[in-house]
């Protein structure tokens, strides 16, 4: 069978819905045999890999490079991936990176300049294991590429089960790639020590937003999604375990816009020196847009679903008392 191609106006759609909610998916991207393949492969890693504690909301956070990224690392920092079972090459990470129907989809959709981290991140939330927290995962929010209308750093993602609510969906705020929303001020540092350590399910980084949306998806259908985007994941409840293989991408040769860019181009974008270096930071800045309606939105109400706060304080619990699997 050969890549899979999108008609014109799919294809639009699907970048008009990444520029303006900061996310879009296409179903059934990945083959059957090969998710299938990746399913048994990743089983067979957890089966003999220990997952650290304090990443337990993540689920776990295992690198997998290509052959070829692992041969270009310079010396110290292979020393350092050799120096970390977290971290390892196999054969299985290109054919993810390089399936040619997700090349023909991105290629359809507009996504110029596509440039891989040549590294697929393995998150698996075990059975019972308990929410991801809200977090974005941009890291140049001092840099004017955090003012572009359009996304200069993108993940591409893959659920190997079908999900729901119930074993753990991803949630997102749409839109929070552009707007700043009250979650901006509140958060720690995503994956960072202080956010790692909540033991408190009540914690804004957990709570549930009017703005939020649940993004059930397919086995297999590819998730695109700005690295600015506010995004969580519910507890899985399920028997079975719900893994996710996400791969990071820089895309569009900044400061320059896609080919087929009509909008607003802000001045700090179009005067911006591409040869600039900014310190990394994940805290966001002044380039964030405040909220249009801000008089109404800070009369919103966090929504707290009280059985689900016991039900995800219950898996919390559980997951405590199986630190042991974790360490």
């Amino acid at each position: 069978m050969g890549p899979m191609t999108l008609s014109p106006a799919e294809s639009l759609a699907k970048r008009e819905e990444l520029v303006q909610r900061g996310y879009t998916s296409i179903p059934n991207v990945m083959p059957v045999e090969l998710m299938e393949e990746l399913r048994a492969w990743s089983d067979g890693i957890f089966a003999s890999t220990h997952v650290r504690y304090e990443i337990r909301y993540q689920g776990s956070d295992l690198f997998v490079y290509t052959e070829r990224g692992w041969s270009a690392m310079a010396p110290e920092q292979r020393q350092q991936a050799e120096d970390d079972p977290q971290r390892f090459p196999d054969p299985m990470a290109a054919r993810t990176i390089d399936l040619p129907a997700q090349r023909a989809v991105c290629r359809e959709i507009g996504l110029e300049n596509l440039r891989s981290d040549e590294v697929v991140i393995i998150l698996s939330k075990p059975a019972h294991g308990p929410p991801l927290y809200w977090h974005q995962d941009f890291m140049q929010w001092d840099s004017p590429r955090a003012a572009t209308p359009w996304p200069t750093r993108i993940f591409l993602s893959y659920y190997l089960v079908d999900t729901t609510r119930e074993n753990g969906c991803l949630r997102v705020i749409p839109g929070s790639h552009r707007t700043r929303h009250r979650l901006h001020d509140l958060l720690p540092d995503a994956h960072g020590e202080e956010l790692q350590a909540l033991d408190d399910l009540s914690h804004p980084a957990f709570a549930d937003y009017p703005e939020a949306v649940d993004v059930p998806l397919g086995a297999g259908d590819l998730l695109i999604a700005d690295a600015r985007l506010l995004h969580a994941a519910w507890p899985n409840r399920s028997d079975r375990r719900r893994t996710l293989l996400l791969a990071w991408h820089d895309v569009f040769p900044f400061p320059e816009p896609p080919s087929w860019w009509t909008g607003n181009i802000p001045n700090t974008v179009r005067n911006a020196d591409p040869t600039a270096r900014y310190e990394s930071t994940r805290t966001p800045s002044h380039y964030l847009e405040q909220e249009e309606h801000v008089d109404e939105f800070e009369r919103l109400e966090i929504h707290r679903n009280e059985p689900l706060n016991e039900s995800i304080g219950r898996g919390l619990d559980d997951t405590q008392e199986r630190r042991g699997r974790y360490v």
